[in-house]
């Protein structure tokens, strides 16, 4: 079958909404006012040279109950657990110095979310009784937004150094406390490998060119609808990321090496492998024909 077109990648966001006395009118509203938002955002984001890429909509709305942190957790978890795409979180919050705006600091770090709070009657006049010109106010937000992704990104605070080398200074890598990271570590220092060996090694690409703020589910769905099976950040704007399997690898290469994700960002998809199968077939053209490997994906084509 052939993959649909698929559309240019977007971001996925969430909302969480605390307010006194919420009803349909101002469900209505805050629908109004999210799209407004993001694509304010994106235009100003533009100006000052971070371009975010959102979905009009968020992905979800959920509703929580002004003064419980309970229901405020839950909102947080639900979103995490239903939506592991989401990067981004705006929290409609119900008053200043209201509890939800320190619940939010909290329950965005512990599941690794972009916050932003907004006060809900600056989502209803939007901003303008707010002393501060918009423009400013939303290139603010644009350059919190950025620096707190590249955060979750580089797990900064969540890593460790590491030394080798047998000169006077040795090399200094920074690696996260993770079982990918760690693992690669060892054979990058032990045995002077970059690359994973054996199997693994048909089923990976690397992937860079991305948005810097990417965490490794915004990598994972640039490479929508194969199946990943791992991604190991390797960079600010690289990775390694494990597929299903080599056909699946061939295809990624071809469907995405080269695509603009926006003006500012060409994706860069390879593998070291796609022109060296494991099994040659007898009476077969060789499988180091491009144009019989081409016919062979045509017929293995992943659908979404």
């Amino acid at each position: 079958m052939v993959t649909p077109h698929k559309p240019d990648f977007k971001s996925k966001w969430a909302m969480v909404v605390t307010v006194n006395d919420l009803n349909d009118s101002k469900r209505d509203d805050l629908k109004d006012f999210g799209e407004w938002f993001i694509e304010t955002l994106r235009l100003e984001g533009a100006f000052i040279g971070h371009y975010f890429n959102y979905e009009k909509t968020p992905v979800t709305i959920v509703e929580t109950v002004p003064n419980n942190f309970e229901s405020c957790t839950n909102a947080y978890q639900k979103i995490h657990k239903e939506h592991p795409q989401v990067v981004l979180v705006v929290h409609i919050l119900p008053q200043t110095q209201s509890h939800e705006y320190e619940w939010m600091k909290v329950l965005a770090s512990r599941y690794g979310f972009v916050r932003q709070g907004i006060l809900y009657e600056n989502c209803v006049n939007r901003f303008e009784n707010v002393d501060t010109d918009q423009n400013s106010i939303f290139r603010n937000m644009c350059q919190w937004i950025y620096r707190s992704g590249t955060a979750i990104v580089r797990n900064e605070g969540n890593s460790c150094g590491i030394l080798h080398g047998k000169e006077a200074k040795p090399t200094f890598e920074k690696v996260l406390f993770n079982s990918e990271d760690i693992k690669d570590a060892v054979f990058k220092v032990l045995h002077r490998e970059q690359d994973p060996r054996g199997a693994e090694m048909e089923n990976i690409v690397k992937v860079s060119g991305y948005p810097e703020m990417l965490n490794a589910f915004g990598i994972a769905q640039l490479l929508s609808p194969y199946r990943v099976n791992g991604v190991s950040i390797t960079g600010s704007q690289s990775a390694v990321v494990t597929l299903e399997n080599k056909f699946h690898v061939y295809q990624a290469v071809q469907e995405f090496n080269g695509k603009n994700i926006d003006r500012n960002h060409k994706l860069e998809v390879v593998s070291n492998v796609i022109s060296s199968p494991a099994v040659p077939v007898e009476g077969s053209p060789s499988f180091e024909s491009k144009q019989h490997i081409a016919n062979l994906m045509g017929k293995l084509k992943v659908s979404s």
